[in-house]
């Protein structure tokens, strides 16, 4: 195989699954969205991952699944699948301490909407249906002002 061929099948291949990576955070996020909006049929925050209630990591896991992407099901197993990322892009996990988690294992997992207006999906707290809320503004819900990180499950599944 020659060194041209070599060069412009690599960039072949790297478009195709760029595009393929982008497609499942499209799907991840459309997903989401889909959950939010059945909060106004009663859909809210409980333990578990759906159809009754979803908690924060139960929404995150339906929504990758809905999309062919396996998570693992808390918010501390899925910060450690990550992988991790400094510029969140939508699709991606945004992680806070959260009231039963740390800096180091979080509590709390919300999916990015929209990283330019900090908009995520998320199963605030128990009692409280699927819904968007901001995340990293001083404005944002008590907890979710100060993201721990991000991570990319659809970039390596």
């Amino acid at each position: 195989m020659s060194a041209r061929y070599r060069r412009r099948y690599r960039r072949r291949w790297a478009t195709l699954w760029s595009r393929r990576d982008r497609r499942s955070a499209a799907i991840a996020v459309a997903a989401g969205v889909a959950l939010a909006g059945l909060a106004h049929a009663g859909i809210s925050h409980g333990a578990g991952t759906g159809p009754g209630g979803f908690d924060c990591s139960g929404l995150a896991l339906e929504a990758y699944a809905s999309a062919g992407i396996s998570i693992p099901r808390t918010s501390q197993e899925q910060w450690a699948a990550g992988p991790q990322v400094s510029t969140p892009q939508a699709g991606d996990l945004v992680f806070f301490a959260g009231g039963d988690g740390t800096w180091s294992s979080p509590g709390h997992v919300g999916i990015v909407v929209n990283p330019a207006t900090h908009t995520m999906i998320d199963a605030y707290v128990p009692g409280t249906n699927v819904r968007y809320d901001p995340y990293g503004l001083a404005s944002s819900a008590g907890g979710l002002s100060d993201p721990v990180g991000f991570t990319q499950p659809w970039s390596h599944s």
